[in-house]
């Protein structure tokens, strides 16, 4: 199927995309280290495998055209095409190696609660599953399901966006589910105001969508996570509606708030959420200090979150992401344009430092906590044997931080497998993991052995743990590329498993980490939520086959 659009499967905005080229010391790293499969000559628009359902379109075009006339609903293929597919790497390599694609049968665009509860209703009469598309920016599976024969419809909520109430007394506000990031934060910062909550996503997701994967921002060790600032939720289900308290903290018995978290649409739609807001800090602090060794640094951020200061921002990169990060150079000025001159050579060899890791932290607050905080920051990063290396480097990672996704595409194009995966850890396990994962991967012809990188870094932390965020680079696979992929993600989530990790810390389930959230789940806690899913969707409608098969 061609379209017109040919680039709409990558990530973002096209102004924004930067090619390989761009950086030409990372262009002659992978060139060298994977030239067996890396190409010059990119990928060829894709012609996509898109497969339609004739006869689940005709009965979804009749129940509409009957019980719902007035409902914007297109049958549009292209439209369809880019409501099929999220932007993990297993999604996007469908793109590019002709892997079918399922389309949903039709896309249905609404403006209103009362209109996603009419439309609810009517899908669970006719048997028509519903999936609630927010931005698309889900990486784990989420609008993949186990068998396309049932008739699906896509929910689409951009347009649902309106802020409802802005409450500066008490520090709230109340916003349509479908609302932008940029556009969320762009309407509290003219108040004075900010909700705090940046995932890497920002840009491309919706604040439904982050309640719904139990989203964490990249000022979440500031600002907490989107369960702790969202305090009450409107929500459609085909029983009609769900208004949980709206209270942050009460004794009104049990709120189902909780329920809704991580839910990925399985048992309702969010349409409203009511947040907590704050006033714009005073002031950042930036402090960015590189450590002999990941094992420094990793102990020197725990000792912070345990006195209990907590950056805004978090950023500890191990020595093998830090060396990445320093190959991100070109002629014009980027976000790691002065790695070199921040790392020079003859300060680290001075030091004693080999193979540096960097971090990076914010502070934010009135100017003296700020500077106060920092202060203790940098005597704890003393002890640990590091030593700070300006602000500059944070304040240009601020500015382009949601900049890096953008090269995965341009590397996939270039046969070379990239893909992400996270968990969180206790503190005393974070070291000896990575290491242990790195060893596995070796042995495994998919990551290519000794050829394949395995960067990491610390991103949200907790006064027990801490998330540790891998990125998986090697030479794609052009046999049989799904098959490698899928190899690489067992080693990665068995071993995450094996440890005690969470399945996933910010990126949800969907179908990619099903099968290992089953196992990981006792069989009572299953049946209570397949008790829940039964009394809200009787039918199973609702995105079926996310946290388990109906």
């Amino acid at each position: 199927m061609q379209i017109s659009d040919t680039d709409w499967w990558k990530w973002g905005a096209a102004e924004k995309r930067k090619a390989l080229t761009h950086y030409p010391k990372l262009h002659s790293l992978f060139s060298e280290r994977f030239s067996k499969s890396f190409t010059e000559n990119k990928t060829s628009p894709p012609n996509f495998n898109a497969v339609c359902n004739e006869a689940n379109e005709a009965l979804v075009k009749e129940v509409f055209g009957k019980a719902l006339p007035s409902a914007k609903i297109s049958f549009n293929k292209e439209l369809r095409l880019k409501k099929a597919l999220g932007k993990s790497y297993a999604d996007l390599l469908k793109a590019l190696v002709n892997i079918p694609i399922h389309l949903p049968d039709a896309v249905v665009s609404v403006t209103s609660h009362n209109e996603v509860v009419q439309i609810l209703q009517t899908c669970s009469d006719y048997n028509i599953q519903v999936v609630p598309f927010g931005g698309g920016s889900n990486v784990v599976g989420a609008f993949n399901m186990k068998e396309y024969s049932s008739p699906r419809i896509v929910l689409d909520m951009a347009e649902m966006k309106k802020l409802l109430l802005l409450d500066e007394v008490n520090h709230t506000a109340v916003f349509e589910a479908g609302i932008y990031g940029p556009e969320l934060e762009a309407t509290l910062n003219a108040k004075g105001f900010t909700m705090g909550h940046f995932p890497q996503s920002f840009e491309y997701s919706t604040l439904g969508g982050w309640i719904v994967t139990r989203s964490a921002g990249q000022e979440s060790s500031a600002y907490g996570r989107i369960e702790d600032i969202a305090i009450s939720l409107k929500v459609a289900t085909p029983g009609g509606t769900l208004t949980t308290s709206s209270f942050e903290g009460d004794a009104e018995g049990v709120n189902l708030k909780a329920v809704f978290f991580g839910s990925e649409g399985m048992f309702g739609v969010i349409t409203e959420a009511k947040v907590r807001i704050h006033r714009l800090p005073e002031t950042k602090k930036w402090l960015v200090a590189v450590f002999p060794s990941f094992e420094n640094g990793t102990e020197a951020i725990k000792q912070l979150v345990q006195k209990e200061i907590y950056p805004s921002v978090i950023r500890y990169s191990d020595e093998h992401e830090t060396f990445f990060l320093s190959q991100l150079s070109h002629e014009t000025p980027s976000v790691f344009s002065k790695v070199k001159s921040a790392l020079s050579k003859t300060v680290l060899k001075f030091k004693g430092v080999e193979s540096p890791s960097l971090m990076m932290i914010r502070l934010d607050g009135e100017k003296n906590e700020a500077e106060l905080k920092r202060e203790i920051a940098m005597d704890i990063v003393r002890k640990q044997k590091g030593f700070s290396v300006g602000e500059s480097l944070g304040k240009k990672w601020e500015t382009s931080r949601f900049g890096l996704p953008y090269l995965r595409d341009d590397l996939m194009e270039r046969g070379i497998f990239v893909d992400t995966m996270e968990t969180v850890l206790p503190w005393n396990k974070v070291v000896a993991f990575k290491k242990k994962l790195f060893t596995e991967l070796q042995q495994s012809k998919a990551f290519g052995y000794e050829k394949g990188i395995l960067l990491a870094h610390l991103s949200h932390v907790y006064t027990a743990g801490t998330s540790i965020y891998f990125t998986v680079i090697t030479a794609r696979d052009e046999e049989n590329p799904y098959a490698q992929w899928e190899e690489i993600k067992k080693i990665v989530t068995d071993g995450i498993v094996s440890e005690g990790g969470a399945v996933s810390h910010h990126h949800s389930i969907g179908r990619d980490h099903q099968h290992w959230y089953v196992r990981k789940t006792d069989a009572l806690t299953q049946q209570i939520l397949r008790s829940i899913k039964q009394t809200v969707d009787p039918n199973n409608i609702l995105n079926p086959g996310k946290l388990f098969d109906e």
